[in-house]
């Protein structure tokens, strides 16, 4: 174990143990650095014992029963019409301009008075507010808000749909269907991190899918930059949420991405281990918040990239990958090309046997040459001339029999030439 690790450090390692493992892991710290044990030790049993949000949630929830309704009450210039939804943070209401100047369907939703009392309701306002400043088609556009008998409310349009948990349980989703959603998502998260607005509770519950398939982002945590040491209220979703975030850390929009990650793999739980979808996941939901996509705009390009069967930024260096891309991208044209390819080597290949063959009867045209000239040089010398012909002959013909450049049946016609009269008829 290395003794120079942080907190983070440690307990990001311990997220990768199973149970018995971890225990073990956690005996040796005790042992070799108790003062590192007790800062890690808290982070654990947070992680093993049910969050503070789960408690207040079940606390909000049997509260919010008998808490004021606002059913047809008007709250500043909305007129409460009746109520769409509740969950831990509050409860949501269809209302409408009760001056009737505009015709808009609207949702306010109240924050839980629980809230006021553990943060500052001012605070909860501010943070409220932030959320007017964003304009994207992908999130639940904010127009107002106020605080009404000591409760938060914001107002918001109402988005005609069900979430994406309804809508993916209610409908098998093609494959392109379910990256346009994501992509759209990712958009949405794009535009928050512009304005420095964390979204914080990314979920398929959070996420509005209305009636022309547009997926629209509600639901932010409001309580994402209060200081969890003195508020330790973790709201998130266990399954989405950071190892940072259960760890009650600050959070960056890196957490996001972590979430969009698991949000990926959500949608896509069957991919290989080879796909894409499963390099774009295991880089999205690093452990080390260092690891993963800088930016939601870096995970979108590569959902793009896979859509479109281009190579994604994790895997351009694999050629192999490359080529399966080009192919899928361009299949007729790359089988074109493939075809071309393969012909040209042919052609090639037979142009250099051909020109191997050429240079070959090249070599014995000049060896042919050599011989007859020696002969005939030969033939006028001295000695020769006092020689029969008969053993000229014999001796030429060794000379082009012991030459390893002629060819045998260029050998054979040369032998045949030189055979005299006689031998012909003896050879008959």
């Amino acid at each position: 174990m290395n003794s120079d690790l942080s907190q983070t450090q440690v307990y990001y390692q311990l997220l990768d143990l199973e149970a018995d493992e971890k225990k073990a892991y956690l005996d040796d710290l005790q042992l070799k650095n108790p003062s590192l044990y007790a800062e890690v030790l808290p982070l654990v049993e947070a992680e093993n014992s049910p969050h503070l949000t789960e408690l207040l949630n079940f606390n909000i929830c049997n509260t919010s029963l008998i808490e004021q309704s606002f059913l047809s009450q008007q709250i500043d210039k909305y007129l409460i019409t009746h109520e769409l939804g509740r969950g831990g943070m509050g409860v949501v209401y269809s209302a409408c301009r009760a001056d009737k100047r505009f015709e808009q369907k609207l949702a306010i939703k109240f924050l839980h008075r629980n809230l006021a009392y553990i943060f500052d309701e001012g605070a909860l306002f501010a943070e409220a507010q932030l959320l007017a400043r964003l304009s994207h088609p992908n999130i639940a556009k904010v127009f107002d808000g106020g605080v009404h008998d000591q409760q938060v409310y914001i107002v918001m349009e109402q988005v005609e749909g069900i979430s994406l948990a309804e809508l993916y349980s209610q409908k098998i989703l093609s494959f392109e269907e379910k990256l346009q959603l994501f992509i759209q998502i990712c958009s949405g998260i794009e535009h928050t991190h512009s304005h420095s607005i964390i979204h914080g509770d990314l979920k398929p519950e959070n996420i509005l899918v209305d009636d022309n398939g547009h997926a629209k982002l509600i639901d932010f945590n409001l309580t994402q930059s209060f200081d969890y040491t003195k508020n330790p209220i973790l709201a998130f979703s266990h399954i989405y949420a950071s190892p940072e975030q259960k760890a009650g850390l600050s959070l960056s929009p890196s957490s996001d991405i972590y979430s969009l990650g698991k949000l990926l793999r959500w949608l896509f739980p069957d991919v290989s281990s080879n796909s894409d979808i499963h390099y774009i996941c295991k880089k999205a939901t690093q452990h080390d918040s260092n690891k993963r996509y800088s930016t939601a705009a870096q995970l979108r390009l590569d959902i793009e990239c896979m859509r479109l069967n281009l190579p994604i930024s994790l895997r351009k260096k694999e050629l192999t990958y490359a080529a399966k891309r080009l192919f899928k991208r361009h299949p007729i044209s790359s089988s074109l090309a493939m075809i071309l390819m393969l012909s040209a080597s042919i052609f090639s290949s037979v142009l250099i046997g051909k020109n191997q063959q050429l240079v070959h009867e090249k070599r014995v045209a000049e060896n042919l040459i050599y011989e007859v000239t020696s002969m005939m040089f030969d033939a006028k010398s001295q000695e020769a001339q006092s020689l029969p012909v008969s053993v000229v002959l014999d001796l030429t013909r060794r000379r082009i029999l012991s030459n390893p450049e002629i060819p045998k049946h260029i050998k054979q016609k040369m032998l045949l030439a030189m055979m005299t009269p006689s031998e012909r008829t003896t050879d008959k």
